[in-house]
C-alpha cells in the first residue's frame, strides 16, 4: 500500500510539471510576438476566426485559451475592432481583455461631433489624422440621424466602421432612458428621429424647439407639407422626408417627443435670431417683412 502511494504521488507530480509545462507554453507569448507592431482586429470577424488571426500573427499561442478568455469576458460580441499597438509581449488573457476594453495602446484625438452635424460634416471631422480612415465608405454607410452628437476619443487609427459602430452604439445608449417616453407617443421612433433632425436645424433653444415640434406635428396632421427651410423638399410634397436630414442631440429629440401645443401654424427666425410665430399665413408674411430685411 505505500509502495502504491507513493507512485501515485509521482504520477501527480509529473502531471502536474506536464500541465504548469503546458501552460507555460500555451500562456506565455510567443518568441516571435510582433513587439512595436500594429495588429489588426476586423470588424465582424467572429471569435474564432479572430483567434486564429492573433495566432497567424504571432500574437498568441493557443487560440484556444483566447476564446476561453473572451468568453469570460461576454464574448464575441464585446470585442472592438480596430488598430491594436503591441508595445511589449503578452498573454493571451491580456490580450483579449484589451480587445474586450478597447484598449488600442495609440494616440487618440478629440474630436467634437456638434448637434445637427450631418454624415458629410463628420466626415470631415476625420482628416489626415486618421490614415486608415475611408471617408468613402463612412459616408455611404453610416445612418444619417443614428450617430449620436457628442466629444469623442477617437484613435488615430480608427477606421471608419469602427467609428460607426462607436457612434451607432453611443446612440442607443443615450436614446434608451427614453424608449418608454417613444413607446407612449404612440409614435415610430424613425419618425421621432426625423422630426427632431428638422427641429435640430429650426431652432436654437429647447422653448422654441418644443413650439417648433408642435407645428409640425400640427402640419403632418392637417396634411399640410411641412415647409422647413434647412430641407427645400418639404416644400414640394406632403409627409416627412424619407430619412432624417442630420444627427440631432437629445434636446430635440425630447422636443419632438414632448411638442408644445400652440394656436400657431407658422414661424420664422429673424435677423435678431429670434423666432415669430403666427396663425394665419398673412401674419406670417408680415412678419416676415418686420422681422426679415
Amino acid at each position: 500500500m505505500k509502495d502504491q502511494s507513493q507512485a501515485v504521488k509521482v504520477y501527480l507530480f509529473l502531471v502536474g510539471i506536464i500541465v504548469l509545462v503546458a501552460a507555460v507554453r500555451y500562456l506565455t507569448p510567443p518568441s516571435d510576438f510582433p513587439t512595436g507592431s500594429m495588429v489588426t482586429v476586423v470588424e465582424g470577424s467572429g471569435l474564432y476566426v479572430l483567434a486564429e488571426n492573433l495566432q497567424e500573427q504571432n500574437v498568441i499561442r493557443s487560440p484556444f485559451w483566447f476564446r476561453a478568455a473572451a468568453i469570460l469576458l461576454g464574448g464575441e460580441r464585446d470585442m472592438k475592432a480596430g488598430q491594436y499597438y503591441m508595445e511589449r509581449p503578452q498573454n493571451p488573457f491580456f490580450v483579449a481583455w484589451r480587445i474586450h476594453q478597447g484598449r488600442y495602446d495609440v494616440e487618440t484625438v478629440r474630436l467634437t461631433v456638434p448637434e445637427g452635424f450631418t454624415i458629410k460634416k463628420i466626415s470631415a471631422l476625420f482628416d489626415e489624422r486618421f490614415p486608415f480612415f475611408d471617408n468613402a465608405y463612412f459616408e455611404n454607410s453610416a445612418p444619417e440621424g443614428y450617430l449620436f452628437p457628442d466629444t469623442y476619443f477617437v484613435p488615430v487609427t480608427a477606421s471608419a466602421s469602427s467609428t460607426v459602430k462607436i457612434m451607432r452604439d453611443n446612440f442607443i445608449r443615450k436614446i434608451f432612458p427614453v424608449m418608454p417616453e417613444v413607446e407612449d407617443s404612440g409614435k415610430e421612433l424613425e419618425d421621432i428621429i426625423i422630426v427632431a433632425s428638422l427641429i435640430e436645424g429650426e431652432a436654437n433653444n429647447q422653448k422654441d424647439r418644443e413650439i417648433v415640434s408642435g407645428i409640425l406635428w400640427k402640419r403632418l396632421k392637417i396634411g399640410m407639407p411641412l415647409q422647413v427651410d434647412v430641407e427645400k423638399k418639404t416644400y414640394e410634397f406632403q409627409g416627412l422626408p424619407k430619412s432624417p436630414i442630420n444627427n440631432p442631440g437629445l434636446d430635440s429629440i425630447r422636443a419632438a417627443l414632448h411638442p408644445t401645443s400652440t394656436p400657431y401654424l407658422y414661424y420664422l427666425t429673424g435677423d435678431d435670431g429670434n423666432m415669430y410665430y403666427s396663425k394665419t399665413f398673412d401674419e406670417h408674411v408680415a412678419k416676415k417683412q418686420k422681422y426679415i430685411k
